[in-house]
């Protein structure tokens, strides 16, 4: 090739790009309003490439916007950039020409005018957002902290800056005097602090006794949330036990509703409370591909609902799942927190540990029906009466009254109608505890403050379900701990003998130990 040929085939210069940015440089606010002044006066509409220009003097008098700026813009709805363009105008800050701005500002004004409530209110918001630096001590160290709020984020991310102050004294005994030397150190740091409040919402539905599994009650199918048109599969994990009772109907309810059930079975006693059954859960919602907004549900006791609560918990960092207890005891406890957990092996300790790994965790909503409480056996239902009794001697007289007239005979009729208890009263019972049980969990559902009245009877009953061969279940050993504390309670002078034998009474007739 000629080197003619080369200089042909050279690219043509280019303008000098620094020297372009630098004669054209102004700070985003005039950039932007220029814009807004060319959206309004009609020179350029915004969302449009500006046309190519040949010298630094024309670029500057356009003040053209990157493209990705431009691409920002289009993105905002018509309403509110015609919002924003006319807050501009109305601030005075920006100035149009006569021949273009009474026609271009009623256009402006009627897209305003006729932009919904909700859109208006967003964009003053927007405006109105105070981005004034705050300061606070920090109650570990005392640090002073200044926070500095971040425009895109202002109410959750702030730019940080820390200031802490040590003085140490130091004695020092000579022979005729005594030294004492004070060291002020003074250290800083910054960095950003991100504030957010998790939303946790859930209801805790009551059933119409012993309709939950009836095809005419849509309860349990529209708890698996909502589905695209043609979706018709589920997924729960079902308590063995409840499996073999109540597994033929639970089937059925979903084929009724043209609906393809999976199901995993666990078994549902404290010895299977482990590691090892959320591995199961989450091999098989692997095998299913549960997507990530789609719950599943659990339908057994305590011990089932703990392992759902994990795996959901665990599966894709986090999926809805729906609770169904079917034993007294879980509807009463299990079912209206947010902790999950299973029990640990230690493998250098060689110790099982009660609850060791958990998590907190709400379900996306819980369904009661008492009618599943008739299939348990008699000291099943006794069992659970322990954690109500609990409910009952730490906030509740009335709930306690109601133990002691009717408690016996509940737990002959597992729960269910019988000539001496009046209609209603076992309703009565479950929603008192199930609303103090709420009232008591809900403000404190992280536990940060560890003083809990509900952990009655939870100071020494793990130790007596951990032992090794122990035939006690949870309510029973929560039961024995609460009474080892009323004998303390009687010892320390806080209450009398009257009451230590009125309570030991009513634990005896509700068959507990």
């Amino acid at each position: 090739v000629s080197k003619q040929d080369r200089i042909a085939q050279r690219p043509s210069p280019q303008p000098n790009r620094s020297m372009t940015i630098k004669a054209i440089h102004k700070s985003s606010s005039e950039v932007a309003l220029a814009s807004i002044r060319d959206e309004v006066t009609g020179e350029r509409k915004l969302g449009t490439k500006p046309p190519r220009v040949n010298s630094e003097t024309d670029m500057a008098a356009r003040a053209s916007l990157p493209a990705s700026v431009l691409d920002t813009w289009t993105a905002l709805p018509e309403s509110v950039r015609a919002a924003l363009v006319s807050a501009e105008i109305a601030s005075g800050s920006v100035s149009l020409p006569s021949t273009r701005s009474s026609t271009t500002y009623s256009a402006v004004s009627s897209r305003t005018s006729s932009a919904s409530p909700s859109e208006a209110g967003s964009s003053s918001d927007t405006t109105a957002v105070d981005l004034s630096e705050r300061e606070e001590e920090c109650e570990v160290t005392g640090a002073k902290v200044t926070l500095r709020p971040l425009e895109r984020a202002p109410k959750n991310v702030f730019e940080f800056e820390k200031t802490t102050t040590k003085e140490e004294v130091a004695v020092k005994k000579q022979s005729s005097s005594t030294v004492i030397t004070t060291t002020k150190t003074v250290t800083t740091g910054r960095g950003w602090r991100n504030i957010f409040t998790l939303p946790i919402s859930y209801d805790v539905n009551m059933v119409p006794h012993g309709t939950l599994l009836d095809s005419s009650n849509p309860q349990l199918l529209d708890a698996t949330g909502v589905h695209p048109e043609g979706y018709n599969r589920r997924f729960a994990v079902i308590d063995a036990e409840v499996d073999k009772l109540y597994g033929d109907k639970i089937r059925q309810y979903f084929v009724d509703k043209g609906i393809e059930l999976t199901t995993t079975i666990l078994n549902g006693g404290e010895a299977d409370k482990r590691p090892d059954a959320v591995d199961k859960l989450l091999d098989d919602l692997c095998a299913y591909k549960l997507r990530r907004r789609e719950p599943f549900l659990a339908i057994g006791g305590g011990v089932l609902l703990d392992i759902a609560g994990m795996a959901a918990c665990l599966y894709r960092r986090g999926v809805p799942f729906v609770r169904v207890p079917t034993t007294l005891l879980a509807i009463v406890d299990a079912s209206v927190g947010v902790k999950n957990g299973v029990d640990y092996c230690c493998g250098i300790t060689d110790e099982t540990y009660k609850n060791r790994v958990g998590s907190f965790y709400a379900p996306s909503s819980c369904l009661l029906d008492p009618a599943f409480i008739v299939t348990q056996d008699r000291r099943n239902v006794a069992n659970g009466f322990g954690e109500i009794l609990k409910l009952a001697l730490v906030r509740s007289s009335d709930l306690f009254e109601l133990l002691e007239a009717h408690g016996a005979a509940l737990v002959e009729s597992r729960f269910g109608a019988n000539d001496s208890t009046p209609a209603g009263v076992s309703d009565r019972i479950i929603d008192l505890s199930i609303q103090i049980m709420l009232e008591e969990l809900g403000p404190n559902l992280w536990e940060t403050k560890l003083d809990r009245c509900v952990d009655y009877g939870h100071t020494f009953s793990k130790l007596l379900e951990m032992v090794p061969g122990a035939d006690i279940m949870h309510g029973e050993a929560v039961n024995v701990d609460g009474f080892f504390c009323v004998v303390l309670a009687y010892l320390r002078g806080y209450i009398t003998k009257d009451v230590v034998d009125l309570v030991f009474e009513v634990m005896q007739s509700l068959s507990l130990p």
